[in-house]
């Protein structure tokens, strides 16, 4: 029976250890992503549920308004703007990847909003002169369309 070097041993223990601890790595980094991906989603629902929030988002839900002037008269640009940019603001962070769609569509009415405030949009994006502006909200509203449910039609079952 050969005798085994210690060093081969010593080393042999050592690419196994290395080994261990990079695959630990990799399965903690994935579980940080997991937590950071659901501290978004409870940040984005914590700015909903300010009364502010929401007293702009009763107002655009409950606007009844064909144009945007219409639409401006029964929500004022302030609240208007916040929703708009909250919906934009979470939209490009799913559509980065760094939310999940499904999860935040299922959460936030996008397409609903989308429809109650498209013609005001389509009208600050004339007025800004930047065709882009919001143009997340349109996007997932879209996805959300495709997806179904009630907070695509704003109904509820």
């Amino acid at each position: 029976m050969a005798m085994v070097d210690a060093s081969l041993v010593l080393d042999a223990i050592v690419a196994v250890s290395i080994a261990a601890g990079a695959l630990f790595a990799v399965i903690e980094l994935r579980d940080l992503k997991k937590d950071r991906r659901l501290e978004l989603v409870l940040q984005a629902c914590m700015h909903w549920t300010t009364r502010e929030f929401e007293d702009a988002v009763g107002k655009v839900w409950r606007a009844d308004a064909s144009d945007a002037k219409e639409l401006e008269k029964q929500v004022s640009y302030n609240d208007l703007s916040m929703v708009a940019d909250f919906h934009d603001a979470v939209a490009r962070l799913a559509l980065e990847g760094l939310m999940d769609t499904r999860t935040l569509t299922g959460f936030f009415p996008f397409s609903y909003m989308w429809k109650k405030m498209k013609p005001w949009i389509i009208a600050e994006r004339a007025a800004a002169g930047i065709p882009g502006i919001w143009s997340n909200i349109e996007k997932l509203a879209q996805f959300q369309e495709e997806e179904g449910g009630y907070l695509a039609t704003g109904k509820r079952p």
